[in-house]
C-alpha cells in the first residue's frame, strides 16, 4: 500500500503532466491560428496586387481617353470634320437666306421660316 505522500506525489505529478497537455494543446492551437492568419494574409495581400495592377491600367486607359477627348474637341479638328466631312462651309452673301428685317425674325422666326418654306 502507497503512502499518503506517495498519493499526492503521484496526484501532483499526474496533475502537472495534465497541465503541461494543457499548455502543449493551447500553443499548438495559437501556432495553427497564427499560421492560418498568416496565410489568409498572404491571399489578401495577393488580391490587393491584384487590383492595384488593374487600377493602374484603367487609370492609363481613362488617362488615354481624356487626352482623346482633348484631341476631338479642338476647335480646328471640329473645323475639319464639319468642312470635309460634312460640306459645311462659311457663310458668305451668296450662301445667307435672310427671312425678312431683323425685327420682325425675332418677333415671329417660326411664321418667317413656314412661309420660305413653302412659297
Amino acid at each position: 500500500m502507497k503512502s499518503r505522500a506517495q498519493r499526492i506525489r503521484e496526484d501532483r505529478v499526474r496533475a502537472d503532466r495534465r497541465s503541461a497537455v494543457r499548455i502543449l494543446t493551447i500553443v499548438m492551437i495559437g501556432i495553427f491560428v497564427l499560421v492560418g492568419m498568416r496565410s489568409y494574409a498572404a491571399i489578401i495581400q495577393h488580391e490587393n496586387n491584384i487590383l492595384e495592377r488593374e487600377n493602374e491600367y484603367l487609370q492609363a486607359e481613362i488617362d488615354s481617353l481624356q487626352s482623346q477627348i482633348v484631341e476631338e474637341t479642338r476647335v480646328t479638328r471640329i473645323e475639319n470634320v464639319a468642312t470635309q466631312q460634312f460640306g459645311m462651309v462659311y457663310p458668305s452673301t451668296e450662301n445667307v437666306v435672310k427671312l425678312g428685317n431683323a425685327e420682325s425674325e425675332v418677333n415671329n422666326l417660326a411664321a418667317a421660316i413656314r412661309s420660305e418654306a413653302y412659297n
